[in-house]
């Protein structure tokens, strides 16, 4: 999902999102459902069986194709959707920083990750302050220690740059958003859903 180009944020900016807790795996899946899923409508035909099996599994937890977003590059190149208007503009280069912030409650790791490097490989260092996680009390331990991985190897890099707040219930939507706006210090705070990508002059 791409995002809104720069010139419609504004100071302190309100972007709507919208997140469901997902459902529990299922361990036992009707072997017709390898047939029945739109997961394998347009894709996966050639997996082997245990692999769908996998794959179907995991969309029914995410509610997307996480099976594939786990290998896909961080990195990899999206097309360029921006009208003309926006692709035609130029902006400033002492543009305020801003404060990126992430809300997700058991997101897929990959997904969550691939949205920070888009960010940052999208963003000129010098207007991304930081950025700022909130977990909404997720129970992944996976998403736990990939994340915090992640998060461990960029403060190296730059101490602070990366900030995560964990809630020890789930507060809900708005009080998340509510969290990641008091812990932003930049000038301008975007707050998205953790399961989007950056793109050229976002």
């Amino acid at each position: 999902m791409l995002v809104p180009s720069m010139c419609r944020l504004q100071r302190k900016t309100d972007v709507a999102l919208y997140y469901e807790v997902p459902q529990k795996l299922e361990e036992n899946i009707a072997a017709d459902a390898f047939t029945d899923s739109l997961l394998f409508t347009h894709w996966g035909h050639n997996l082997s069986p245990e692999n769908r099996r996998v794959a179907l599994k995991k969309f029914q937890y995410y509610g997307y194709n996480s099976y594939l977003s786990d290998r896909l590059p961080l990195d990899r190149s999206i097309p360029d959707l921006r009208p003309d208007g926006c692709s035609n503009l130029t902006y400033p280069v002492n543009l305020p920083q801003i404060s990126v912030v992430f809300i997700f409650v058991n997101e897929a790791p990959s997904v969550v990750l691939r949205s920070m490097h888009s960010v940052i490989s999208k963003t000129p260092p010098h207007l991304l302050k930081e950025i700022v996680l909130v977990d909404d009390h997720s129970n992944n331990d996976e998403l736990k220690e990939k994340l915090q991985a992640y998060i461990d190897e960029m403060n190296t890099r730059q101490p602070g740059f990366v900030k995560m707040i964990r809630h020890t219930k789930q507060e809900g939507l708005i009080r998340s958003r509510v969290s990641g706006w008091r812990a932003a210090t930049a000038p301008i705070v975007a707050l998205f859903d953790a399961h989007v990508e950056f793109n050229v002059q976002w």
